[in-house]
């Protein structure tokens, strides 16, 4: 009897010390979470004013000063202004974004490193541009500037721009690079357009008159 409870306390220990190591992990793995969500807090403050960082500071519970039903109030209007701002862009330049997507890849002290995936569509062309920014912050002010860049043009009408497109992916020139899409798209459909136009007279013309004879 004695050897049995012998036995099982043995087990019991063994049992606490697994639980106590479980437990140690559990810590570590909520402080380096915790250590995350820090991080991306501050990341946030810095990036954003005004409305839309009064509602950060709501959300992650780090005022209590402001009236909530407020600051969300404003934060719409400026949202629905960023909206029109955008439509307005939109109908300027030509050229429509479908999806956008940034991901955090590098995250230190003072410096970002992000990759942002666009889909885009300017008339008939539909393409893809995916490029990394370098964000590095000094005192009130920050830097940012592009460090890699891959456009993908899904269209077969555009195999003769592939050495355009090396020239701008070693340039990292992303406003050469919308400018001469934009300008391109207006050739190709300044081409269609009179393409159409004299296939359109070429249906309406009307027959030569019979020959009748003598």
């Amino acid at each position: 009897m004695a050897a049995m409870l012998e036995k099982m306390g043995a087990e019991n220990v063994d049992e606490v010390k697994m639980l106590e190591g479980h437990i140690e992990h559990l810590k570590a793995e909520i402080t380096s979470l915790q250590h995350q969500k820090e991080e991306i807090d501050r990341d946030a403050m810095f990036h954003f004013k005004g409305p839309m960082l009064d509602a950060l500071l709501i959300v992650c519970r780090q005022t209590q000063d402001k009236d909530e039903e407020v600051v969300m109030s404003k934060l719409k209007e400026e949202v629905e202004e960023l909206e029109k701002d955008f439509r307005l862009q939109t109908e300027m330049n030509g050229i429509i974004v479908e999806n956008c997507k940034i991901k955090t890849l590098f995250r230190s002290e003072g410096k970002w490193i992000r990759q942002v995936c666009v889909s885009l569509q300017c008339s008939h062309m539909v393409f893809q541009v995916d490029f990394q920014v370098s964000e590095t912050k000094e005192g009130p002010t920050s830097e940012k500037k592009v460090i890699g860049l891959n456009v993908v043009l899904d269209s077969d009408d555009l195999q003769n721009c592939s050495g355009f497109l090396s020239r701008v992916e070693e340039s990292l020139d992303l406003l050469l690079l919308f400018r001469t899409l934009r300008n391109f798209s207006d050739r190709c459909d300044e081409r269609s357009r009179t393409f159409q136009h004299f296939q359109r007279l070429d249906g309406d013309a009307s027959p030569p008159p019979e020959s009748k004879g003598w």
